[in-house]
């Protein structure tokens, strides 16, 4: 069944604010409290929220401008996201949305100092309130950033800005922006059950057609493995499932590693099927072990995992029918050593739960064709 709510702009929308933000929950009462006090005690506050790309922290400062100052504090909103835009665009915009919040009539003007002494003229004589967040702070645009955090001081507003961790870095260590913020909001990366939730959320609020618990599981075990926790990548990832999902195509394995390849190109290089090669030239159980998992992934393409019960069972049956001694220590063994050199993976939910990165067809008849170069010697 279709949820009536359910829209593509939680994937394609990059302003998109979902109604909960899971797990921010110590950043958010940090930077809500802090600003209720400034705004009961009548002083400006300004800080700056950072992390690495795609952590989410334009969604995080968007959901405190959006949900949580409409609902408890009578202020003005000004969003501006100042990403590849020069000092003019950007202070066009603070003016433009400030007077749109006052409902002033504005005079045209395309002169820098000019627009920045309506903006400073209109933001000071509000009758209530106003924060600001400017996101994509940097080098080219912390000038802006630091003119609006003294100017709110000044008025006792309140300025939010948005940089990932090395702009951070780097900017804090110049003395205007260092006077120009009173605190920060880090914001980690998340565990990989965090994760899986965020992931689940989206697609419970975007996807008309449901995703199996597999199939998120595999996502989030691929972004947590390659890409640090990011919920931008599994958005990526989701972006190019929808139109799948959307047209009722069933979502397998195959399409999963499709949607992740940017960040797990490596796997299929050349170099990734000359490993293969050298770890196994001289070791004829660890191909049979991969041509096994392989065999099964390529027959149930929905199931993006095997656990090692059922490639043990596997593998004991290509033994027998082989005339080959069978030993589970063996089997573990060779595992380990595929596990080692970045072939097959464990999954972060379980160690019993087992996955390969490059399409199985292709490690399959590299496994099965070296595996009959070594019986042909022998």
């Amino acid at each position: 069944m279709v949820r009536p709510n359910r829209s593509p702009k939680g994937l394609f929308d990059p302003y998109y604010v979902p109604e909960r933000l899971l797990h921010r929950d110590r950043e958010l009462e940090t930077v809500n409290g802090i600003y209720r006090d400034s705004i009961e005690d009548d002083f400006g506050v300004n800080c700056l929220v950072h992390g690495i790309s795609g952590v989410g922290m334009t969604v995080f400062s968007r959901f405190f401008l959006t949900r949580l100052v409409p609902e408890q504090f009578n202020s003005h909103t000004v969003y501006v996201d100042a990403k590849h835009k020069d000092t003019l665009e950007i202070v066009s915009e603070l003016n433009d949305k400030i007077h749109n919040e006052t409902n002033r009539p504005i005079t045209v003007a395309f002169d820098l100092d000019v627009l920045w002494m309506q903006f400073k003229r209109t933001a000071s004589a509000t009758d209530r309130r106003t924060v600001f967040v400017l996101d994509n702070i940097d080098e080219t645009n912390e000038e802006v950033y630091s003119k609006v955090a003294r100017l709110s001081k000044e008025i006792n507003a309140s300025t939010i800005g948005v940089l990932n961790s090395h702009d951070y870095r780097l900017l804090t260590k110049l003395p205007a922006t260092h006077m120009a913020y009173d605190f920060e909001i880090p914001l980690d990366t998340y565990t990989q059950s965090q994760l899986y939730d965020i992931v689940r959320m989206r697609v419970e609020d975007t996807f008309p057609h449901q995703l199996t618990e597999e199939v998120i599981r595999y996502i989030t075990d691929l972004v947590v493995e390659f890409d640090a926790s990011k919920p931008k990548t599994t958005i990526e990832a989701l972006k190019l499932l929808w139109p799948l999902a959307s047209s009722g195509q069933e979502i397998d394995s195959d399409a999963v590693r499709n949607a992740t390849m940017s960040i797990t190109s490596f796997a299929h290089d050349n170099d990734y099927m000359d490993l293969i090669e050298t770890i196994s030239m001289n070791d004829y159980m660890t191909l049979l072990v991969l041509e096994a998992m392989c065999e099964h992934l390529m027959r149930y393409k929905t199931e993006t995992y095997i656990d090692r019960q059922t490639l043990n069972e596997l593998v004991q049956i290509k033994c027998e029918e082989l005339g080959v001694r069978y030993g589970s220590n063996d089997i573990e063994k060779s595992l380990q050593t595929l596990i080692f050199q970045s072939i097959v993976f464990e999954s972060g939910y379980s160690r019993n739960l087992l996955y390969v990165l490059a399409p199985p067809e292709i490690v399959y008849d590299a496994a099965i064709g070296l595996r009959r170069e070594l019986a042909r010697r022998k």
